[in-house]
C-alpha cells in the first residue's frame, strides 16, 4: 500500500520465494543479549528496546523481520503457477508507471465535476447508510447543514478542505450506484475522486482543521495507492491538532469520534502490515464516543473495534516488534498467553450475531453494512488468531507439546472459517481487498501448506474441498471484474493440492504392495511427494520467522504486490 512502490528486486523473484517460509519451514527468533551500561538500562517502568542494544553495542549487525528458506512441492507446477501470476504483476506495474494520469496523479481536473443536486443527494444519503455505520467520523446533520445552504458554491470555491471531502463523499456514495470499477481510475466515482485528490497537496501545506483531517481520512477509503500515505498523514494531523486529547471545545464530539476512527484503521492496517504504528498510544486521552449509527442492537462496533486495535497495538510492540526479538522464550509465551487471553475477552465480550467463531448467519442482519461489520469482527479475529498461533508454533518449533498442537488445530480452523466466510463476500469494488482478496488469499496459502505437509490427515478432503472454494472465489473475482483481474490463476493451487494428495496416495499404495510382495501396477503414475509424518504428530524442524504480518507466512507481506493486481478506485 506504499505510493508507487519500488521493486528491489524482480517481482519474479518475490513472487517465486512465496513458499520459502512454510510452517515447517522457518528461521527461529534470535535472542539478544541484555543490554549492558547505565543510560540505557532496562527497568521495570522502561523495558529497553532494540535501539538501545545498536546504540551500547557498536559490533551489532541490525535485525530485521525477512529471511529466506527453500521450499520443495516435489514437481515445478508451482513454480510455473507462481510465473504466470508474476508476469502479470510486472505488467500491471510497469502500465500504471507508464500511464499518464499517475504523471499527473495531483493535477486539477479541467473543470469540476458535474452532478445535479438530486443525484448528489442520493450518493450523500448511499454514503451515510452504506459506508458512515462502518467509519462514523462525520456529522451527517452538521454534513447535511453545509451541502443545503444556498450558498453551496460559494463555500466550495472558498474552503478547499471542504470541497475535498465533499467529492469524497459523492465518491464513495456513487460507488453503490454502479459508479465503481475495479480499473483504475475509471468509472464514473473517479471523477469525484480525481477532484478531492487533486486538493491534497493544498491541505497538506495549508492551515489544519478538523475537516482538513476528515477530508485526508475520507480520500484514504477510496484510493488504494496511497492509502497508507493518507492514513498516515491523518493520524499525523489529528495529533498534532491534539484530536488524540480530552477537549472542552464545542465541536470535541466530532473531534472524538474522527479521531477514534483514524486509531482503528491506522492500528489495523499497521497490524496487518506490519508496519509501525504512527500513533502512541500513551497519549492517547480522548474518550470514545457513542455513535447511535455504529450501534447494531447491543453490538457498539466503534467501541468493539478500537478495543481490537488497542489489542493489536499491544501484539505488536510486545511479541512482533524489532525489540520483541530480544525477549527470552518464557516471556514470549506470559505475553502469549496475555495477548490470547485479551482477544477470547474481546470476542467473548461480542453480542451473539456478531460474534466470531460462531455460526455466521447473514439473515440475521438487516442490512448490507450489517454484514460487512460482522464479516469484518469475524476477520479481524482470524486475522489477530493466525498470528499469535505462528508464534505460539515458532517458539515450539522442537515439541510437540499440547501447546503446539492446539496451535495447529486453531491455525488449521482460522483460516477454513475465513475461506467458509468468502460466500458472504459482496464482490464489488467499493469492498476493502482486505475482505475482498487479502484474507481469502492468506488462508488458501496455509491450507494448502497443511495439505501438503500433511497428505494422510484426516481433514485433507475436507482441506481439499475448501482450497477448491477459495478458488472458485477468485474465480468469481475474475469474472465480476470483466478479466481485468486474472485471479482464477489462483484457483489453480486447489489442483496442485489435490494432484500431490493423489500421487502420495498412489506411492504410498505402491510402497504398501512392495512390502506385501505384490508387483504395483504398471501404471502407477511417477512422482516425488513429501513423506511428511500426520499433522498432530508433525514435529517442525526450524521455526517461524521474526515477521508479525500474519500474511507473511511464505516471506513476505503478502506472495506479490497485491494492489498492483487488486488495485481499483
Amino acid at each position: 500500500m506504499q505510493l508507487l512502490r519500488q521493486y528491489t528486486v524482480s517481482s519474479s523473484s518475490r513472487i517465486l520465494g512465496l513458499l520459502h517460509h512454510s510452517i515447517d519451514n522457518l528461521d527461529p527468533i534470535p535472542t539478544l543479549p541484555p543490554p549492558h551500561g547505565n543510560g540505557t538500562q532496562a527497568t521495570v517502568d522502561q523495558p529497553s528496546l532494540y535501539i538501545d542494544y545498536l546504540i551500547e553495542n557498536q559490533e551489532a549487525t541490525g535485525q530485521a523481520h525477512d529471511l529466506d528458506i527453500p521450499f520443495k512441492l516435489g514437481n515445478n507446477g508451482l513454480e510455473r503457477v507462481l510465473e504466470r501470476v508474476s508476469r502479470f504483476i510486472d505488467d500491471r506495474y510497469e502500465r500504471f508507471q507508464s500511464d499518464p494520469i499517475v504523471a499527473t496523479m495531483w493535477a486539477k481536473p479541467d473543470e469540476l465535476p458535474v452532478v445535479s443536486t438530486e443525484t448528489a443527494r442520493v450518493y450523500v444519503n448511499t454514503y451515510f447508510s452504506q459506508v458512515h455505520p462502518v467509519y462514523p467520523f462525520l456529522d451527517r446533520a452538521v454534513f447535511e447543514q453545509r451541502i443545503s445552504l444556498p450558498e453551496m458554491a460559494e463555500d466550495l470555491a472558498a474552503d478547499k478542505h471542504w470541497t475535498a471531502l465533499y467529492y469524497t463523499v459523492l465518491a464513495l456514495g456513487c460507488q453503490y450506484h454502479g459508479g465503481g470499477a475495479f480499473e483504475p481510475r475509471k468509472g464514473e466515482a473517479w471523477k469525484f475522486y480525481q477532484m478531492a485528490l487533486s486538493l491534497f497537496p493544498d491541505i497538506i501545506i495549508s492551515k489544519k482543521s478538523l475537516v482538513s483531517v476528515q477530508a485526508i481520512f475520507a480520500l484514504n477509503l477510496s484510493y488504494m495507492h496511497i492509502d497508507s500515505l493518507l492514513i498516515t498523514e491523518a493520524a499525523r494531523i489529528a495529533q498534532s491538532m491534539e484530536m488524540n486529547e480530552a477537549s472542552k471545545r464545542p465541536d470535541r464530539d466530532a473531534r472524538y469520534r474522527t479521531f477514534w476512527v483514524i486509531y482503528i484503521l491506522e492500528k489495523t492496517l499497521a497490524f496487518t502490515h506490519s508496519k509501525t504504528s504512527v500513533i502512541m498510544d500513551c497519549n492517547v486521552g480522548c474518550p470514545i464516543p457513542t455513535v447511535p449509527e455504529a450501534i447494531f442492537g447491543d453490538y457498539n462496533w466503534l467501541l468493539a473495534s478500537a478495543g481490537f486495535a488497542r489489542i493489536a497495538s499491544r501484539a505488536y510492540e510486545g511479541l512482533f516488534s524489532l525489540s520483541a526479538t530480544r525477549n527470552s522464550e518464557e516471556i514470549c509465551y506470559q505475553k502469549l498467553d496475555v495477548m490470547n487471553e485479551l482477544l477470547q475477552r474481546w470476542r467473548q465480550s461480542i453480542p451473539l450475531p456478531f460474534r466470531p467463531g460462531e455460526k455466521f448467519r447473514a439473515q440475521s442482519f438487516h442490512n448490507a453494512s450489517e454484514i460487512h461489520i460482522a464479516l469484518r469482527t469475524h476477520y479481524y479475529y482470524y486475522d489477530a488468531l493466525i498470528a499469535l498461533c505462528r508464534l505460539t508454533l515458532q517458539l515450539g518449533k522442537r515439541r510437540n507439546g499440547p501447546r503446539e498442537i492446539r496451535s495447529k488445530k486453531v491455525l488449521m480452523q482460522a483460516t477454513r472459517s475465513i475461506i467458509e466466510l468468502c460466500r458472504h463476500i459482496d464482490m464489488e469494488s467499493y469492498t476493502p481487498v482486505y475482505i475482498l482478496a487479502l484474507l481469502p488469499l492468506t488462508a488458501m496459502f496455509i491450507l494448502f501448506d497443511f495439505v501438503v505437509h500433511n497428505p494422510a490427515h484426516s481433514e485433507t478432503s475436507s482441506n481439499l474441498a475448501l482450497l477448491e472454494v477459495a478458488g472458485g472465489h477468485f474465480s468469481r473475482l475474475e469474472y465480476v471484474t470483466g478479466g481485468s483481474l486474472p485471479s482464477s490463476i489462483l484457483a489453480e493451487f486447489a489442483y496442485l493440492a489435490r494432484t500431490f494428495v493423489r500421487s502420495y496416495q498412489c506411492q504410498k499404495e505402491e510402497d504398501q504392495s512392495v512390502a506385501n510382495g505384490i508387483s504395483a501396477p504398471l501404471d502407477t503414475q511417477e512422482s516425488t511427494p513429501l513423506h511428511l509424518s500426520s499433522f498432530d504428530n508433525m514435529t517442525p524442524e526450524v521455526g517461524f520467522p521474526p515477521g508479525f504480518n500474519v500474511m507473511d507466512l511464505f516471506g513476505t507481506s503478502v506472495p506479490f504486490d497485491q494492489y498492483f493486481l487488486f488495485d481499483t478506485v
